[in-house]
């Protein structure tokens, strides 16, 4: 019964607008009796909401409630707030952290630097690996046969500044391990470019962490960015050890 509930709010998680019963069920692989029984009682929890009118189910608030609680607790990675704040102040730009989850990049925190046009980074937004500097800056110290799995994989051009070469990607990742960062410029968003270092370590039991500078392309140049190199890795050196047991 938990497993299937919580198969059901990763479908709608994955449908903002939201999803009928019937279609709910089909891409939960559940029947459409078990998916109505189980979506009625996340309603009536909270879970999720129905809109009669529609006849469509979405997330509800108590989902915004334990994401809350997670950003708080260890796992959440609430040892990497105060110092990315630091530095959102000092640079002026949005410090981003992000995991590797599959074959994509899925931002665990944010916060905003002081610059008068600011990038939204929301939490739970999910980018394909190789088009974010998180995704190569993590993909790079993976063990040679995960790192050669994820060329392997579809690698989509997200814009038409998209490195998809495998054979370019590998190469740009031996760069990362050799300078210790990663950049993209327009490749994940047009008019966004951005740095990223991943952490030197993390506890046991946490996927590793790597985090970003994000920058607009009229505010500041390349050159500019590649300066926050140095600051961005005390930022994650400082982040591991607040990090560690």
């Amino acid at each position: 019964m938990l497993g299937r509930g919580l198969r059901l709010l990763t479908v709608l998680a994955e449908h903002p607008a939201g999803l009928g019963v019937s279609a709910a069920a089909r891409a939960a692989q559940l029947p459409v009796s078990s998916a109505h029984r189980i979506l009625g009682r996340l309603v009536e929890e909270r879970f999720a909401t129905y809109d009669e009118e529609a006849r469509r189910y979405a997330l509800g608030s108590r989902v915004l409630e334990l994401s809350r609680g997670f950003q708080r607790s260890p796992a959440g990675y609430s040892a990497a707030a105060a110092p990315m704040r630091r530095l959102g102040a000092r640079t002026g730009l949005p410090v981003i952290a992000g995991i590797l989850n599959d074959s994509e990049v899925l931002l665990v925190l944010s916060v905003q630097g002081t610059q008068h046009l600011q990038l939204r980074n929301a939490e739970g937004t999910r980018n394909p690996w190789h088009a974010t500097s998180l995704g190569k800056a993590l993909a790079a110290w993976l063990p040679e046969a995960d790192r050669e799995r994820l060329l392997a994989g579809p690698l989509p051009a997200v814009t038409p500044r998209t490195v998809t070469d495998p054979a370019l990607l590998r190469a740009e990742l031996a760069l990362v391990r050799e300078r210790g960062w990663a950049e993209v410029d327009e490749e994940n968003e047009i008019g966004v470019r951005s740095i990223a270092v991943a952490l030197p370590d993390t506890p046991e039991g946490t996927p590793p962490l790597a985090l970003s500078l994000a920058a607009t392309v009229i505010l500041t140049d390349a050159d500019q960015l590649r300066a926050h190199a140095p600051a961005l890795r005390e930022c994650a050196e400082e982040v591991a050890a607040r990090m560690s047991p």
